[in-house]
């Protein structure tokens, strides 16, 4: 044991102080790349099995990434393609070929949504085709791809009455496209998204009076818009809805004799654009008795006694 010790530890600082391997470049891809060149799609494949990403220098990174994408979409490895044209934008390549990576994955993703593609060629994987989407228009959002994609998502989820998720995406729309083809169409939904989730006046007001508020924006601001008579319909239910919560609130407060409540929630319902909504307020409102006074604490009665 004494005589094997020298040896082992000579060895292990041998390693150490190796030099460290050198990273693989553009020039090993060589094979793999005149593979494909040739149309020998699965040989490429399996040449590029000897490498993963990581071996590689930076320049590298992002060459292979983009040959192994290549070689996977030739090959109608949907998955496979779909990873490393992802790797290959978020590596920043070259502009000349990241339009291509886009139009790609947007072709991709689109199968996928529609279900032209399916998993193990079985299941509809649809959830797949919208993070593709939602990958390109943040990796990419200067792509001539982006703003499709994201309204792509986002009527998808709108459609699965998915309206959160929706919401999220007009959203990002709006903000990083303003002048897209798809804002009259974004705007209407964002308050759509809030009008579809509401059942009546008892839900969250808040909710109900940001809904409102979206499709008054569209309409002021979208005069010939493509769903103007949507919206209105949509507001003047919301609005109505409106009224009527503030009748419930004000009916509620009176029932535990809160006038001061029950006469702020009416003379609210009296501003209600719906005509017998106000009326009926302002019925409430003549009935209900003066406020009582207000109670003064007793420390401050102490203090002004």
């Amino acid at each position: 044991m004494k005589s094997a010790l020298p040896p082992l530890l000579l060895a292990l600082l041998a390693a150490c102080s190796s030099a460290p391997e050198e990273p693989c470049s553009s020039a090993d891809l060589e094979p793999a790349r005149a593979l494909a060149a040739a149309g020998d799609y699965d040989g490429a494949a399996a040449a590029l099995a000897d490498f993963d990403r990581e071996d590689f220098d930076r320049a590298g990174q992002s060459e292979y990434s983009l040959l192994a994408g290549d070689v996977a979409y030739a090959r109608e490895d949907w998955d496979q393609a779909i990873h490393h044209y992802e790797e290959y934008l978020l590596s920043a390549g070259l502009a000349s070929e990241s339009e291509r990576v886009e139009e790609r994955l947007f072709e991709m993703a689109m199968q996928l949504l529609n279900g032209e593609r399916r998993a193990f060629g079985i299941f509809p994987d649809r959830g797949r085709g919208v993070v593709t989407l939602h990958n390109l228009a943040t990796w990419a959002p200067n792509s001539p791809w982006a703003a499709q994609a994201l309204a792509t998502a986002a009527n998808y989820s709108f459609s699965e009455g998915q309206y959160a998720e929706a919401a999220m995406d007009y959203r990002q729309l709006l903000e990083q496209h303003p002048d897209s083809e798809f804002t009259d169409l974004a705007n209407f939904r964002l308050g759509m998204c809030g009008f579809l989730q509401i059942d009546g006046p008892w839900v969250d007001g808040r909710l109900i009076e940001r809904s409102a508020a979206q499709l008054r924006f569209y309409l002021d601001h979208y005069p010939s818009g493509l769903y103007r008579s949507e919206a209105e319909q949509a507001l003047a239910r919301l609005e109505r809805w409106s009224g009527e919560r503030e009748l419930l609130i004000g009916d509620y407060y009176e029932t535990i004799d809160n006038v001061r409540g029950a006469r702020y929630h009416y003379q609210r319902a009296r501003t209600s654009p719906v005509a017998e909504i106000a009326r009926e307020a302002e019925r409430l409102l003549a009935a209900l008795p003066p406020n009582p006074p207000l109670e003064v604490p007793a420390d401050e009665q102490e203090a002004g006694g």
